[in-house]
């Protein structure tokens, strides 16, 4: 009795069973949209991020390459800087070694006694016109007359001297110039005058005129041929010719210095100068 009451139990509830299980929706798992906008919207949003990614990289690159030339550029700075020390360093210790040559002549009385005269190939080797040559070819009736005034004309010409040369032991180069241009056309025929040449020489060395220094330098080989001055004038001139390039020029000057003037300062300085090689 049982058995046959739930038979017809099932029986009456399976209409309802198979209804309901019809209403059940049927689920895609697919990894694929059958969207196509929505495929499209993924697709878009994958090469957006590529690029950003490939953006992210070259930053990265271009700030790596940022970074390496700013380290050349300080190195170069840096080099530069060096370079701009030694050189004046090499200045420096030149014009000392000038100033206290300078010094020793004028300290010994300012026309030392004149070493012998070099032969530069010029036709001119008579030594210039002194104030003491002047005074001892003078007559005894105006000696009183000129002696005063070749004293008067004396100090003058030294205090110009001097203060020229002050402008210089001050690094004052382009004040120094002007008093030493205006020095030497104000006395050209002084003993100190071939100084002036060649401190007018000096100063445009330092400041990177070579064709003005050597104008000057070979004013006083010419003009003051037999002057206490030519083994410095010489040595300036051979590294004036070098910064010319005319280096088979400049060792020929340099040699002729070690020379004629073994025991001088500038023979010293022009055995450690090194001319460049000719191209």
């Amino acid at each position: 009795m049982r058995h046959l009451l739930r038979s017809a139990i099932l029986i009456a509830l399976y209409p309802v069973a198979m209804h309901s299980m019809a209403q059940v929706p049927v689920l895609q798992i697919s990894g694929v949209s059958s969207d196509p906008s929505q495929d499209l919207y993924q697709s878009s949003q994958s090469e957006m991020v590529q690029v950003l990614f490939q953006l992210q990289e070259e930053v990265r690159q271009l700030r790596g390459e940022l970074e390496t030339m700013q380290h050349k550029v300080d190195r170069l700075e840096t080099d530069s800087r060096d370079r701009y020390r030694d050189v004046d360093r090499r200045i420096s210790v030149l014009m000392q070694a000038a100033l206290e040559n300078e010094d020793a002549a004028l300290s010994a009385g300012g026309a030392a006694l004149p070493p012998p005269s070099v032969d530069m190939g010029s036709e001119s080797t008579a030594t210039p016109p002194s104030i003491a040559s002047t005074s001892s070819t003078s007559s005894p009736a105006s000696t009183s007359s000129q002696s005063a005034q070749a004293g008067s004309g004396l100090v003058s010409d030294q205090a110009a001297y001097a203060s020229a040369f002050e402008l210089v032991r001050e690094r004052k180069f382009d004040e120094a110039l002007k008093a030493f241009e205006a020095f030497v056309v104000t006395y050209p025929n002084k003993d100190s005058t071939a100084n002036g040449y060649y401190w007018i020489g000096e100063l445009h060395l330092a400041q990177q005129n070579p064709e003005k220094a050597r104008t000057a330098f070979e004013k006083v080989m010419v003009d003051f041929p037999s002057h206490h001055k030519i083994p410095d004038t010489l040595y300036k001139l051979g590294v004036t010719y070098s910064q010319l390039g005319e280096h088979e020029r400049a060792r020929n000057v340099l040699s002729l210095v070690i020379s004629e003037y073994p025991q001088s300062t500038a023979a010293s300085l022009a055995q450690r100068f090194r001319p460049a090689a000719n191209n």
